[in-house]
């Protein structure tokens, strides 16, 4: 719109090709601020047990994985198996989308899913969630689009996992600055999309999110 009204500026300015500039008339859009969508205890039973029983491995993994760290789809797809520490329950996140590396947490159950993967590997593949190629990176919309129709849920991206993982994380005493640190935000600013509440601090709420959600604890 602005790049518009700066060519009819110039045209009634300049080129006196007209008496005004049209554009000025014209109210602007309200700043799409983004939807905020973030999965019931239901819900994300549901589409757990849906991603078991897709066609592809590694569904519910992911999935999980979403869940309980928050990290971006694009960052699990790219995770190395020489990013997985078993010892330590972390995995070093090398690609992130602000450029920053960071390490995150895994719970249990997620380093049980890992275990079996890595045990049953492809030793020519080196990413985690590995293709039928050697190198390349595995596409899950329509295994993500299966289970979403057959947990029945509507209007939800793989996005909504990490809106999902902040606000659940905020009400088990999360802080904003153990949020940003966990998901990679650079600003406590950028932060506040994600987060629906702000309590006070606690530890482990990533294995405190993984038992809510596997054993339907109430938040």
């Amino acid at each position: 719109m602005s790049s518009l009204s700066s060519l009819l500026s110039y045209a009634s300015t300049h080129l006196n090709w007209l008496s005004e500039n049209p554009a000025l008339r014209l109210k602007k859009l309200k700043e799409n601020r983004g939807r905020d969508r973030v999965l019931s205890e239901d819900e994300i039973t549901r589409l757990l047990s849906a991603a078991k029983e897709s066609k592809s491995p590694y569904l519910y993994c992911i999935i999980l994985l979403s869940l309980t760290t928050g990290a971006r789809q694009g960052e699990l797809l790219n995770l190395d198996w020489k990013d997985i520490d078993f010892e330590n329950k972390l995995a070093f996140i090398r690609e992130s989308k602000n450029g920053h590396p960071r390490s995150i947490a895994l719970c249990q159950p997620v380093l049980e899913e890992l275990h079996c993967f890595h045990q049953n590997r492809n030793p020519q593949k080196p990413l985690v969630f590995a293709s039928k190629t050697v190198f390349g990176r595995i596409d899950i919309k329509k295994a993500w689009q299966n289970a979403l129709a057959r947990a029945g849920i509507h209007n939800c991206r793989a996005h909504d996992m990490r809106h999902t993982f902040c606000t659940y994380a905020a009400a088990k005493g999360a802080s904003n600055l153990q949020l940003a640190t966990a998901t990679g935000h650079r600003t406590l600013a950028m932060l506040m999309h994600y987060t629906h509440m702000d309590v006070q601090v606690t530890k482990e709420f990533s294995n405190q999110i993984s038992e809510q959600i596997l054993k339907g604890e109430k938040v």
